[in-house]
């Protein structure tokens, strides 16, 4: 797994400079960590990932969390999260890269511990409803508000840029598809896609694959 190298440094003699995020800081990282690898999922572990109540009201707690662990059972291996850079301070600072394989399909949720979010396509699409999104695009989301897109053929690799504000007691994901049935679309794409899901070993290179596929 690729670990972030970050240099610190704080100006000497003044506190001019000094952010209540924290000192002036370098980081690099280069390479992008490894997908999730495919194996069979716990079905408590799953549910409890993801806070699902609105979806349990409407179809009872066993089959939620049983459909929760099949979704996240057959998205195994189509992304993989980076974190580039990460503050501890409440109001900190966080950047990470997150890439999604050829027509992974993201379901519909939201983050409302984490507040903001602004994303950024380095390279690859998204199809966000009727919209396609490609490299210099993006989107912003405010805190708690759901979301979903589907990667382009070629894949996606996303910037996530968010700046603390969320709410401390709140889920940190939240499932957001409304019915049973949607969960299984889910499921099905996936399925569908998953054997073309081949993660990029540096930050840009879906660029390439896009590239053959508009050539071709």
């Amino acid at each position: 797994m690729a670990v972030a190298i970050k240099e610190r440094q704080q100006a000497t003699g003044s506190k001019k400079h000094v952010s209540p995020r924290g000192p002036f800081e370098i980081f690099t990282n280069t390479k992008i960590n490894p997908p999730s690898p495919r194996r069979r999922v716990d079905v408590a572990t799953a549910a409890e990932y993801f806070e699902h109540s609105d979806l349990a009201a409407k179809h009872g707690e066993e089959p939620v969390r049983q459909k929760i662990a099949e979704m996240v059972e057959s998205i195994q291996g189509g992304s993989a999260v980076t974190v580039l850079f990460r503050q501890d301070s409440p109001d900190g600072m966080t950047l990470v890269h997150a890439w999604f394989g050829p027509n992974f399909p993201l379901f519909a949720h939201s983050h409302p511990r984490y507040g903001d979010c602004l994303y950024y396509v380095v390279a690859g699409e998204i199809i966000l409803g009727r919209q396609r999104l490609g490299p210099g695009a993006g989107f912003f989301v405010p805190n708690g508000h759901p979301y979903k897109y589907t990667a382009g053929p070629a894949g996606v690799e996303l910037l996530e840029f968010r700046a603390g504000g969320g709410e401390p007691d709140a889920p940190g994901m939240k499932l957001d598809e409304h019915s049973l049935n949607a969960v299984q679309h889910i499921i099905d794409r996936a399925r569908e896609h998953s054997d073309s899901w081949r993660a990029p070993e540096n930050i840009g290179d879906t660029a390439f694959r896009q590239a053959e596929l508009t050539a071709g």
